[in-house]
């Protein structure tokens, strides 16, 4: 558990680890909230019943309190590698199986999809970076060294080395108002006798 907590925070924060970084990294809630991640897996994985029972109930308070204040939800089912990174917080959702030194950023939301078809958890290779408000539903497979961009949304398999983006923003015709025009004032621009 240490070791890849520690391998998380070195990927966030590169060495030399400072103490003014230290600190920094201390005040992040997504550090936070990735360490609390960490510990519940560990929790999870612990054989002596007894001691995971009382530590599952530490885990999940702590794991309420950093959901509230951060808005990161990182299911304990989920399967993460090492070199993890949040940057931001707020609105995002990891439930899936991440590889190595995966990047996921405010909003993104990694989840089944809720129309039942396809509805496993995504797979992410390693190196994939999902952008702030990408989406990513279903049982699909991202492959390594992936991008994908802002506000993105992912319902297919990706393969190695692809960068995924959302089509372009246009305008809609027809969801306007016409406004009649106004009439001109007076060109004279002083008063009339």
């Amino acid at each position: 558990m240490f070791s890849t907590f520690r391998q998380d925070v070195e990927q966030k924060f590169p060495p030399p680890l400072t103490l003014r970084t230290c600190i920094v990294a201390f005040f992040e809630m997504s550090v936070w909230a990735v360490g609390i991640f960490r510990f519940g897996k560990w929790v999870d994985r612990l054989r002596f019943r007894p001691a995971r029972k009382a530590l599952l109930v530490v885990y999940f308070f702590l794991y309420k309190i950093s959901e509230a204040l951060s808005g990161i939800r990182i299911s304990i089912y989920s399967e993460i590698g090492p070199g993890l990174i949040v940057h931001n917080f707020g609105g995002v959702i990891i439930h899936g199986r991440l590889g190595r030194n995966c990047v996921i950023v405010q909003g993104a939301q990694l989840i089944a999809r809720a129309d039942g078809k396809d509805s496993g958890w995504p797979t992410l290779g390693d190196n994939v970076y999902v952008g702030s408000g990408a989406k990513v539903l279903g049982g699909i497979r991202i492959g390594d060294n992936v991008r994908i961009g802002a506000n993105a949304v992912v319902m297919t398999d990706v393969p190695d080395g692809a960068v995924v983006m959302p089509p372009e923003s246009r305008v809609i015709r027809g969801f306007y108002r016409k406004k009649t025009p106004k009439a001109a004032p007076d060109a004279g621009g002083g008063a009339q006798e």
